[in-house]
């Protein structure tokens, strides 16, 4: 029912109320002879501004009735100013005749014309928008790693470690390959010691 047309809401606001006022003058201005035309056109017209005033939208002055319901009483009221002079008796009169039916001719194209639905808003992301010219944020370089491990400070008498003075500590591990191995070397005799195997001199 409600139809994105080229007329605005407030636009079509405004012609509301200037139908509305148009309804109650006309009778004094087309100079109705039918009494029954002009009580119609009376009604009608404070009917529309009342429509007007309590519906939701721009112009109104009280947003009671919802644009839905106040959509389907204008295709209503426009079907039956229409088919007022014939229902009402006066389809003889050519002025009341002729301002009913383009009145609500008028009516119902403004009415499906109007663009009633308001424009959804954007769909809202977790991400802001990067302003042009803004750098992409770069992520950390890794931190240079070493394969020699970290020397573990000696205790010391007060059972903290010494502080690091980026001197290694002395190596402590067994001693290289190859050490004690070799029998130790018989230590010379003193000179002057005979030694008790060897035979008496001549």
């Amino acid at each position: 029912m409600l139809r994105d047309g080229p007329i605005p809401r407030f636009l079509h606001g405004i012609l509301e109320y200037a139908l509305g006022a148009l309804f109650i003058a006309a009778p004094f201005v087309f100079n109705f002879d039918s009494g029954a035309a002009t009580g119609m056109s009376v009604a009608v017209g404070v009917l529309i501004l009342i429509l007007a005033a309590v519906s939701e939208g721009p112009v109104s002055l009280v947003n009671q009735l919802p644009v839905l319901l106040h959509v389907a009483v204008i295709y209503l009221l426009s079907i039956f100013l229409i088919a007022a002079p014939f229902l009402l008796g006066f389809a003889d009169e050519v002025p009341p005749r002729n301002f009913f039916i383009i009145s609500g001719v008028l009516l119902l194209l403004v009415t499906i014309g109007t663009r009633f639905r308001r424009s959804e808003p954007a769909e809202v992301t977790g991400k802001q928008p990067r302003r042009s010219g803004e750098d992409e944020p770069r992520s950390p370089a890794p931190a240079a790693t070493s394969n020699t491990p970290p020397a573990s400070p000696l205790p010391t008498a007060t059972g903290m470690p010494p502080p690091d003075t980026g001197v290694p500590p002395p190596a402590t591990g067994p001693p290289p390959s190859g050490a004690g191995l070799l029998p130790p070397l018989p230590s010379q005799p003193p000179r002057g010691h005979q030694s008790p195997m060897a035979p008496p001199p001549a």
